[in-house]
């Protein structure tokens, strides 16, 4: 079992989606046990062999562009599993990725002529930093009556990290079961009151591939840049965020204060003319509103004077 080491200071956090690919990518016994063991947590399959079909992680790919550092493995009957963390929360811009993602890694199983019998299910689990009011929430093709469409293709789980937070206030950390301590480890980043004095416990196994992948300095260096980018990108979007939130403060009043200035002006008109005129009042440019005080006093007639408004612009 690892020494405990206090983590919190790290950039690189135990949902680091780097981190989380090697931790599932590598051909090691434990990175062999946690990819089994998460299957088999999640979607209750028991696969007995995985093998990973993307295990490269391409330093100058990855810092290029922000790529799914996703797990695709395939089992011993030729089933397709993909694990991904996605941290950035859902979106439907995310939700739409995942169901085309999904729909490709079935379109990609066959070339040209071979036969439709020959796709094999897939099935996609996804750690994401999200709340529900279950931990796993998880979909498939059904009818109105809740039936799952005979040979259905496509399994996908959403594992509600943030769920924790909740299941926290029924029970205590020591009675968190094996996928709620995962939840708790990539959500708060601690591991010392979850992690249990055994040979193959889930948690000791991640904190065993951490210590691997801390030590990995290409890895570790990489995955600090990510982290770095990541809170940079943060950083900014808060700060236009807060520009735009006081700009649009500043609109929003500014545009009160015209709806306040036009309709004392449908007033003035009701009470000079007796005429209605909210639509008119309506177009009328900023210029043109401030003459009504002056036009209003010098014609008496309502067609006059409103010529006058329309001709002044």
């Amino acid at each position: 079992m690892s020494e405990v080491i206090n983590y919190q200071n790290d950039l690189v956090k135990f949902n680091n989606d780097l981190f989380f690919k090697y931790l599932l990518s590598r051909d090691t016994a434990e990175s062999k046990m946690l990819r089994k063991y998460i299957v088999k947590l999640v979607t209750n399959i028991d696969c007995k062999k995985m093998i990973v079909k993307n295990p490269e992680i391409n330093q100058n790919t990855v810092l290029a562009k922000n790529i799914i550092l996703d797990i695709c493995a395939v089992d011993e009957t030729g089933r397709i599993i993909d694990i991904e963390m996605q941290m950035a929360g859902s979106s439907n811009s995310e939700t739409a990725r995942f169901q085309f993602y999904g729909a490709r890694l079935l379109v990609e199983q066959l070339d040209e002529g071979e036969k439709y019998n020959m796709l094999r299910p897939v099935y996609q689990i996804i750690f994401i930093n999200d709340d529900d009011n279950c931990l796993i929430r998880d979909y498939a093709f059904r009818d109105s009556d809740g039936r799952m469409e005979n040979g259905n293709l496509n399994y996908r789980y959403f594992i509600k990290m943030k769920h924790i937070e909740k299941i926290l206030k029924e029970k205590e950390v020591k009675e968190l079961n094996d996928l709620e301590r995962l939840c708790y480890l990539f959500i708060k980043n601690e591991y010392t009151g979850i992690i249990k004095e055994k040979e193959e416990d889930i948690i000791g196994m991640v904190v065993k591939m951490y210590d691997k992948f801390r030590n990995n300095e290409p890895m570790w260096s990489i995955a600090n840049q990510l982290a770095l980018a990541k809170i940079r990108t943060e950083s900014f979007k808060d700060e236009y965020h807060n520009k735009g939130l006081e700009e649009g403060i500043k609109i929003g009043i500014k545009q009160g204060e015209k709806q306040g200035m036009k309709k004392e002006k449908v007033e003035m008109i009701k009470e000079r003319y007796h005429q209605e005129c909210s639509e008119w009042i309506e177009g009328l440019s900023e210029k043109q509103l401030k003459l009504i005080n002056k036009y209003i006093f010098e014609e008496d007639e309502f067609e006059a004077f409103k010529e006058r408004i329309d001709n002044s612009n």
